[in-house]
């Protein structure tokens, strides 16, 4: 986890960053180089989406090219994920994910405001998709 700059009120502030910036102790590593990264993902959907549609998937052609590549990338995602799991990181990546961010959350609200405290939550860009855990969980 890398932490952020946060500035401190009367209640305190406690911050961090739960995408795991590039070369932060929590990074995932699912290749041995990015050269390797590279070729594993080259001449796929997940390389060259932008490319290949580059509109909203209103013009017919463009979702029927989208979805002739549907079996292939999945095929693709599958072998990935496989990667991922045989890699060192392997073994922790049941902890990680948005759930398990807001359970480390709220264990960490417990220890500074009380367990079953209201949490004060403030998050944008991906923060705003804890924030919404937060509210739709139990």
């Amino acid at each position: 986890m890398s932490a952020i700059h946060c500035e401190c009120s009367g209640r305190g502030v406690n911050c961090f960053d739960p995408t795991f910036l590039r070369n932060s102790p929590g990074e995932v590593i699912c290749f041995s180089t990015p050269a390797e990264e590279f070729a594993f993902w080259d001449n796929t959907v997940v390389r060259s989406i932008n490319e290949t549609i580059p509109t909203n998937f209103t013009d017919p052609n463009e979702l029927e090219e989208f979805f002739s590549r549907v079996t292939e990338t999945n095929a693709k995602l599958e072998v990935f994920g496989k990667k991922c799991l045989a890699s060192k990181t392997g073994p922790y990546l049941q902890y990680i994910g948005t759930t398990s961010t807001t359970r480390d959350l709220v264990s960490l609200a417990d220890k500074i405001v009380g367990p079953g405290q209201p949490i004060d939550y403030y998050g944008f860009s991906y923060g705003t998709i804890i924030g919404f855990y937060f509210l739709t969980r139990e």
